[in-house]
């Protein structure tokens, strides 16, 4: 999570962006990216989808992985995903991230 931080706070600094700013543009409160930055929190892959869309990197940038022909998988739950609580969310995004893991590997070794 350090690298995520790292790109965000200079892409902070290269555009002149406070963390009140950032907050805004990604729809959270202040103390949230105060603790996003500074690891007091997990940047959640909503949370890096949301920051990716503000500050144009991608999310493979952010995440430190490569771009491949496979799109990925998603996970849509019927319903919603406001019945889920924390644990259960991200349990559900380690799966799919498993996932594309694994697909990305398999591409691989073809």
């Amino acid at each position: 999570m350090s690298k995520i931080v790292d790109m965000v706070e200079a892409w902070m600094n290269d555009n002149g962006v406070s963390k009140v700013e950032l907050a805004e543009k990604i729809g959270v409160s202040e103390a949230l990216v105060r603790a996003m930055l500074s690891g007091e929190r997990r940047i959640t892959a909503k949370r890096i989808d949301s920051l990716s869309q503000v500050t144009g990197i991608s999310v493979n940038e952010l995440l430190g992985t490569q771009e491949n022909e496979f799109a990925g998988y998603t996970v849509m739950l019927r319903g919603g995903s406001k019945q889920l609580n924390a644990k259960q969310e991200s349990l559900i995004m380690e799966v799919a991230l498993l996932a594309n893991d694994y697909e990305h590997l398999r591409a691989f070794i073809r």
